[in-house]
């Protein structure tokens, strides 16, 4: 897909965005894991740095946690490059509300 501009538009780095620095390390997702109370460390390859969160994290939700934030980051993302939305955290935290809340009705 051909854009204006493929700097991470979650952060003010000027970096370009790939997958590990959407998820990981651009700022705005490093906030989103903090507020869940998910600690990655990024020093480690990813299998270790996932088991390892998983278990600092302590819930038998945590595949549903992480996937849902992802998905919520992702799609938040994609709002401000196609729909112009501005950033704003808890327009994130809206968009992982509402799916997490679709995902413990089906329980």
């Amino acid at each position: 897909m051909h854009l204006d501009s493929y700097l991470c538009v979650l952060c003010v780095e000027n970096v370009e965005e790939d997958i590990w620095h959407l998820f990981f390390d651009c700022i705005f997702s490093q906030a989103c894991w903090i507020f869940l109370n998910v600690q990655w460390d990024l020093s480690l390859d990813l299998q270790t740095m996932i088991l390892r969160a998983r278990q600092r994290f302590n819930s038998v939700i945590f595949k549903e946690v992480v996937i849902i934030a992802m998905w919520a980051i992702w799609k938040y993302c994609n709002n401000i490059i196609f729909d112009g939305q501005s950033l704003s955290f808890a327009s994130w935290r809206r968009i992982f509300t509402e799916n997490m809340k679709a995902v413990r009705a089906t329980d």
